[in-house]
């Protein structure tokens, strides 16, 4: 009886405004860490094509995009905590253990993520320092780039841990939140990958498990979104957990 009247309480606060659209909100706001997490990824991974040696002369050639992706990753990881703070403003009554540990994740990852794009900006004033030989330039480059890897891998180490109760939110609400459960806990796996694999494995090449782990964390990101934006308020078929 107890267990259904905080049920009912619970879906009734929902249903009366009180936790009306912080569900949606957080959606758009994953929706925002998505775009600008592309627009901050995929142009550095672009400039490393040709190798990390043309890296600065590939900055030069494109210093707009450059510093545009530098923004983009700032304003990622703005979005990331605004997002957790909503997620955990619309489950910490009926979930609070697993919002809590969503929330601690998120805040826990930003610090090392930041650094990453701190890195970006150290890149940016290796184009303008003075009295550096070519040499100097290319090893300070490399310590840089070498930073910027190993941040990211710690960085999705979290990235994967939040999906974890953010997967289970979802799982408990039922409905299309089961399948949206699923994806986002293999997309979390997915993430962790990336920071286990090339720890204990690190002379193994990509396998048809990696390709498979990245697929699942790309589709989970938009299966979320969706999902959040559309699904997450609508009251829990479960009490609290």
């Amino acid at each position: 009886m107890g267990d259904q009247m905080s049920s009912a309480s619970l879906n009734s606060e929902i249903n009366s405004g009180a936790g009306r659209g912080l569900g949606s909100a957080a959606g758009f706001g994953y929706l925002a860490i998505f775009v600008t997490g592309i627009a901050w990824y995929a142009p550095m991974m672009g400039l490393r094509a040709g190798g990390d040696g043309a890296l600065l002369a590939h900055i030069r050639d494109a210093q707009f995009l450059f510093r545009l992706s530098v923004l983009s990753g700032a304003a990622t990881f703005v979005a990331y905590l605004i997002t957790a703070a909503l997620l955990y403003r619309r489950y910490h009554a009926e979930a609070g253990i697993a919002v809590t540990l969503l929330f601690a994740f998120v805040v826990g990852s930003v610090p090392f993520s930041l650094i990453a794009v701190d890195r970006q900006m150290g890149l940016l004033s290796l184009l303008d320092a003075a009295g550096l030989s070519a040499q100097d330039l290319q090893a300070q480059v490399a310590v840089l780039m070498r930073d910027w890897d190993n941040v990211g891998r710690l960085s999705s180490l979290f990235w994967g841990l939040w999906l974890l109760p953010l997967a289970w939110l979802a799982w408990r609400s039922g409905g299309s939140g089961r399948l949206a459960g699923v994806l986002v806990a293999l997309g979390g796996l997915g993430y962790m990958s990336a920071f286990i694999r090339p720890l204990l494995w690190p002379g193994v090449a990509m396998g048809p498990v990696d390709i498979i782990a990245g697929v699942a964390t790309v589709l989970s990101e938009f299966v979320i979104t969706l999902w959040l934006i559309f699904a997450s308020d609508r009251p829990s078929k479960r009490g609290k957990a």
